[in-house]
C-alpha cells in the first residue's frame, strides 16, 4: 500500500470534486495570526467592507478611497474585514461502538470521511489542523496540536487505517484538548454519541451522569470562545431496529461495559426506540441550550450532501438542523 491509501479509500474522486470549489467557513469571527479566508474581529485585509476611517500616516495609498475623500473634503482609508486562517481540532471517538456497519456504511468509516474531508478543507486554505483520536489502549494525541502541514492529512489517515477498539475516554480526551488550544478554534466531536460514557454496572442515572459531563465539558470549550460542532454519526440500524420477529437475538455492548441483552426481536424493539428517541431529544436541547453545533449523519446516504450541509451551517447558511431521514 502507498501512503495516499488511507486517504483514497476516506476521499473518493467523486467527493473530492464535489468539495474541489468549497470552504471551511465559520458563522462568527474567528481570531489568528496569519491572512486566511475567515471573518476576523479586527479591521484588516479581507473582501468585505467594514467601514472609513481617517487617513494616518503610513497607511497603504493604495487603500484610500477617492470617492469618499472626494464627499468628505479629506483623506480617508477603506477598511476591510480582515480574514485570518482557522484553527481546527478534530477529536474523534475510536471505540468499538463506531465499528457497526460494513463496507462503506460502517460508522467508522464514514467518521474517517467527516475528518478527512474537513482536515483537507481546512489544510488547503492555509489553515492549521490538529486531531486526537481514543480508543482501546488510550489517546493517540500526537497530532493534536494544530498545524498547517500537508503531513497532517497522512498521519489521519495512518490513524484511521486501526479498527475502532474498547472505549473512548471523553474526560481524558477533552483535558488534554483545552491546553492545546492556542487561539479560537473550530473543535469537531466525532462519534455516534449514543452511550459516550455509559458505565459498568448498566444504570441510567450513572450513564446519564457520563453524557452531561460530556456536554459540560464541549460547552465549557465554547464558553471561552470556541465554535464546537458535534458530528454524530449513526447506522440506520441504529435508528430503526429492523430486528422485529419474534426469534430471539442477542445485542452485545462492543465497547465491554455493559451485559448483553437477549430477548425476542419484537419485545426489544419498543422499550429501544423510546430510549433511543428520548436520548436524541435530550441530545439535541442540551447542544441547544450549549450553543453547539449538532449534525447527524447516517452512514447510508452519500456523504457529499451531508458534507455540503454541513459545511453550510458551520457558515451560517440554511441547512437540515438535524437530519431525520430514516428515523423512527
Amino acid at each position: 500500500m502507498t501512503e495516499l491509501d488511507p486517504i483514497e479509500r476516506l476521499l473518493p474522486a467523486t467527493l473530492r470534486a464535489a468539495l474541489a470549489r468549497r470552504e471551511l467557513i465559520v458563522r462568527r469571527p474567528v481570531a489568528g495570526a496569519r491572512h486566511g479566508v475567515h471573518r476576523s474581529p479586527r479591521p484588516g485585509v479581507g473582501r468585505d467592507f467594514r467601514d472609513f476611517r481617517a487617513y494616518a500616516p503610513g497607511d497603504d495609498p493604495r487603500r484610500l478611497d477617492w470617492r469618499a475623500a472626494a464627499r468628505s473634503q479629506r483623506l480617508v482609508v477603506r477598511q476591510t474585514e480582515s480574514e485570518d486562517e482557522l484553527d481546527l481540532a478534530l477529536v474523534i471517538d475510536g471505540s468499538g461502538g463506531m465499528s457497526y456497519g460494513e463496507g462503506v456504511e460502517q460508522k467508522w468509516r464514514r467518521a474517517g470521511t467527516v475528518a478527512a474531508a474537513l482536515t483537507s478543507l481546512a489544510l488547503r486554505q492555509g489553515d492549521r489542523v490538529g486531531f486526537a483520536i481514543a480508543r482501546a489502549g488510550g489517546l493517540a494525541l500526537e497530532a493534536l496540536e494544530p498545524v498547517a502541514r500537508r503531513d497532517r492529512l497522512r498521519l489521519l489517515g495512518l490513524g484511521l487505517a486501526d479498527e475502532p477498539s474498547g472505549d473512548c475516554d471523553w474526560s481524558a480526551l477533552l483535558d488534554a484538548l483545552g491546553p492545546s488550544l492556542r487561539r479560537r478554534t473550530l473543535v469537531v466531536a466525532i462519534s455516534d454519541f449514543l452511550d459516550p460514557g455509559g458505565s459498568s454496572a448498566g444504570e441510567e442515572g450513572a450513564a446519564r451522569e457520563h453524557d452531561e459531563a460530556l456536554i459540560r465539558g464541549l460547552t465549557s470549550l465554547r464558553s471561552a470562545g470556541h465554535d464546537v460542532a458535534l458530528i454524530q454519526i449513526l447506522h440506520r440500524d441504529e435508528l430503526e431496529f429492523p430486528w422485529d420477529r419474534p426469534r430471539v437475538i442477542e445485542l452485545e455492548d462492543p465497547r465491554g461495559r455493559r451485559a448483553s441483552v437477549e430477548g425476542p426481536g419484537g419485545s426489544l424493539r419498543a422499550d429501544y426506540l423510546d430510549k433511543l428517541n428520548a436520548h436524541l431529544r435530550w441530545l439535541e436541547q442540551s447542544c441547544e441550550r450549549g450553543g453547539l453545533l449538532l449534525a447527524r449523519l447516517l452512514s447510508d446516504r452519500e456523504p457529499a450532501p451531508q458534507l455540503l450541509d454541513l459545511l453550510a451551517r458551520l457558515a451560517g447558511q440554511p441547512g437540515d438542523a438535524v437530519m431525520r431521514e430514516g428515523g423512527p
